[in-house]
């Protein structure tokens, strides 16, 4: 169960990076943000290769994929350091980021087994990268605010807003994996979310604070302190952000390994 918890978080947590940073404007943030971002992501992906490289359970098409965005991403960071300065080099980060989604996808996929739909499964994972992308990103947006004292606040709201879209389609799908699978188990929808919210409630409540009641008030108050030109308030907040969102993350594949659905 470490294994499936691990390459889905630390997949779609990189998956998630690299398709927030499509959202980041080049010109006005340069070079450094992106290497920084995409070195993450990298990272991410690394910390997951050992898990899908010793697990039977690993989709091997994840593999092929996680492999191919970690290729593409030597070449993008190599691009953004070495070669010509001025350059996005969007040419390589959009198929990294697809084949890191991909994989994420596919590592949603793999991990739904006989628990439940799987293309369900798919969704939510990709609705978690995409939850994970735009609180890590807008966070390390903030701090770039301290560096280009100058920098349009606008890159801040939209973040602010990817983060709370984000936010609304992993909860939408949370509440749809619960009724789908609680009525598809045996023991009828009453009972199935009796036991989730009883006999694994120490999880699944904490679950709800961290990944849903927490983050929704952040994002809220990242918004609104963000149209005041409050930046370092905007900053602070997406850290705690940054923290409950993991957490959460950590907690669902953690109950949906477990048989509570895709949550």
């Amino acid at each position: 169960m470490s294994a499936g918890i691990a390459i889905g978080f630390f997949t779609s947590a990189a998956a998630g990076i690299l398709g927030a940073l499509l959202l980041a404007p080049f010109r006005e943030l340069g070079r450094f943000f992106f290497v920084l971002n995409a070195g993450l992501a990298f990272l991410l992906l690394c910390l997951a290769a050992p898990f899908r490289v010793s697990s039977p359970s690993a989709a091997p098409a994840g593999r092929i994929l996680a492999a191919v965005a970690m290729a593409l991403l030597i070449g993008y960071v190599s691009a953004l350091l070495l070669l010509r300065r001025g350059r996005s080099w969007t040419g390589l980060l959009v198929p990294a980021a697809a084949a890191a989604l991909l994989a994420t996808a596919e590592d949603g996929w793999a991990a739904a087994g006989e628990r439940g739909p799987k293309w369900m499964f798919s969704v939510a994972a990709l609705c978690a990268a995409a939850l994970l992308g735009s609180v890590t990103v807008g966070m390390l947006l903030g701090h770039w605010y301290l560096v280009r004292t100058r920098l349009d606040v606008s890159h801040l709201e939209t973040f602010a807003r990817f983060f709370a879209i984000s936010l609304v389609a992993r909860a939408a799908f949370f509440v749809a994996g619960l009724l789908w699978t609680g009525a598809r188990s045996p023991l009828g929808l009453g009972l199935f979310l009796s036991e989730i919210a009883i006999d694994r409630g120490v999880f699944f409540w904490q679950r709800v604070f961290f990944g849903f009641l927490g983050p929704a008030a952040f994002a809220y108050m990242v918004h609104e302190t963000a149209r005041i030109r409050s930046t370092q308030s905007a900053t602070g907040i997406l850290y705690l952000g940054v923290i409950f969102v993991v957490y959460g993350e950590f907690l669902a594949r953690y109950l949906a390994l477990a048989g509570a659905g895709p949550m």
